[in-house]
């Protein structure tokens, strides 16, 4: 079987109710598993050969994270972002030494959670023998991450906080391998594509799509979406969790 590294991107816009409660988004907790450990499990029934989590330096060392990452799998790293990047996409890039090659890749925000099995997800992309792959729920806000689909399922044009469609992008992408990724975001950067001021995940699919690659779609109910961004939100995941 190939080798899956998965990335879980816990620094920069996901900090919304650290002011509140004195801890960041990822380490609100419900029954008193916090929300990234909650995420962390769901990534390992994928029994993947590493899970690299992107945290800023701040919370690394006054939270304990190396700790608390390890004692969950082996297989959990801390990446320390020393700074705010230009967005998702770049902080992505910076586990490029881990993720610039062969091996299979994922992508989650880890304030977003899909009550759904990812072996399925990965599974279907997998089955579907895809180049790319993202999961996507019924929504026209102007909030998400969007794409376009042809006849087939798969995706022919992706966007940034731009209705195009009403498949919204469910902060999960998954890539046959991580070095295809890595080249789209470079493209992606030296085309200079930002949306408000900044560089998205999404907007470099289009690079694929370019190279005719094969970009599959996972379909879920907008009930099986949760997107973790303010504290409402992030009340109701500590009052009744996900599944």
């Amino acid at each position: 079987m190939r080798k899956l590294n998965i990335v879980l991107l816990a620094s920069g816009e996901g900090v919304s109710a650290e002011a509140e409660s004195n801890y960041p988004d990822y380490l609100y907790e419900h029954d008193g598993i916090p929300l990234i450990q909650n995420l962390v499990e769901k990534c390992l029934e994928l029994e993947p050969e590493r899970i690299v989590c992107m945290l800023p330096k701040a919370d690394v060392a006054k939270y304990h994270l190396r700790n608390m990452l390890h004692q969950m799998s082996p297989t959990t790293n801390v990446h320390v972002v020393h700074s705010m990047t230009m967005g998702a996409a770049c902080t992505a890039l910076l586990a490029a030494e881990s993720i610039d090659n062969d091996d299979e890749l994922l992508i989650l925000n880890c304030n977003e959670l899909l009550d759904c099995s990812l072996r399925d997800i990965v599974g279907g992309f997998r089955d579907g023998q895809c180049d790319a792959g993202v999961v996507v729920f019924k929504s026209l806000h102007p909030r998400y991450s969007f794409v376009r689909k042809n006849a087939e399922g798969c995706v022919v044009e992706a966007a940034e906080k731009n209705p195009i469609s009403n498949h919204a992008v469910a902060g999960l992408y998954w890539f046959d391998k991580g070095a295809v990724f890595v080249e789209a975001v470079k493209e992606m950067i030296r085309k200079d594509v930002k949306t408000n001021d900044a560089f998205y995940i999404a907007p470099a699919l289009n690079e694929l799509v370019l190279q005719h690659k094969k970009i599959g779609t996972y379909r879920v109910d907008p009930s099986q979406y949760h997107p973790l961004k303010n504290s409402r939100q992030l009340q109701a995941f500590e009052n009744v969790g996900v599944r």
